[in-house]
């Protein structure tokens, strides 16, 4: 190792072996030398060549020509050398470096479908429309979509979706209405009562089960009159196609919230 070190060392610029040469030696027989220190050697090499002109070098120490032309040939070796093995290494390392497969991006959200109720009544609800119309013509034409004035619907998110409930051989799951949208056949709005002396919103909530064929049968309502008997009336009139779970039909029981507010109803 010492023999490589002074090798090395014969690559500093005149100046600098005129001046550390004797010191250098001496410091090198008091140390066991490693790899590491030739690397370190060739390093400053590096390092003093690009900061040491070689005029400099010149003007401290007359060289020959001959002598000028051996340090600078040993210094484009050492420095392609340094150079050869950096990028070794690095096409070592980025060759090896695991490849990160990047997820494509989720499609886009789409667009809401059209309002059926009066968005108003619930300015702040995500579920007040319906992507369906309200009611399918009997022979063809123009699909109707309706806003009912102060009357909104909102499908509420349930805690027990998916709870199963048997009544004798009858079984029922609780499903949000939202998520049955693409099975709607009819669905009609109900009609603010008019004559009342309510004032601002009045909400009634009902449970109510899909049948077997397709119908609504309003289970439980919860609210004040007349405006529990006007959303009953018009949810038992909705319609469904026939839903089916694991290839069996089955009945459905849902939860919706009907508002009715009289400073937007006319």
């Amino acid at each position: 190792m010492r023999t490589l070190i002074r090798w090395a060392a014969r690559l500093y610029p005149p100046a600098w072996r005129n001046r550390y040469a004797a010191e250098f030696d001496a410091l090198l027989d008091d140390i066991s030398p490693s790899f590491r220190d030739v690397c370190d050697v060739l390093g400053d090499v590096l390092r003093v060549r690009a900061t040491t002109s070689i005029d400099a070098c010149l003007m401290l120490a007359p060289v020959s020509p001959m002598n000028l032309r051996l340090p600078v040939v040993a210094s484009l070796t050492a420095h392609a050398v340094m150079i050869t093995i950096v990028l070794f290494a690095v096409w070592g390392h980025v060759t090896t470096m695991p490849l990160h497969v990047v997820a494509p991006l989720p499609p886009p959200a789409p667009e809401p479908p059209p309002q059926v109720t009066d968005a108003r009544v619930f300015p702040n609800a995500l579920t007040l429309y319906s992507s369906l119309p309200l009611k399918i013509p009997a022979q063809g034409g123009t699909l109707p979509l309706d806003v009912a004035d102060g009357v909104g619907i909102n499908f509420l998110s349930l805690p027990d979706i998916g709870a199963t409930y048997r009544q004798g051989s009858t079984e029922w799951r609780v499903w949000p209405a939202q998520a049955l949208e693409s099975f709607v056949v009819r669905r009609v709005l109900p009609e603010y009562p008019h004559g009342t002396n309510a004032r601002g919103a009045v909400s009634v909530f009902l449970e109510y089960l899909i049948t077997r064929d397709g119908s609504v049968k309003v289970l439980r309502t919860s609210g004040p009159q007349p405006f529990a008997g006007a959303a009953r009336s018009a949810i038992e009139r909705w319609v469904y196609q026939p839903l089916e779970y694991e290839n069996r039909s089955c009945e459905v029981v849902s939860r919706v919230e009907v508002r009715f507010d009289s400073e937007f109803a006319r």
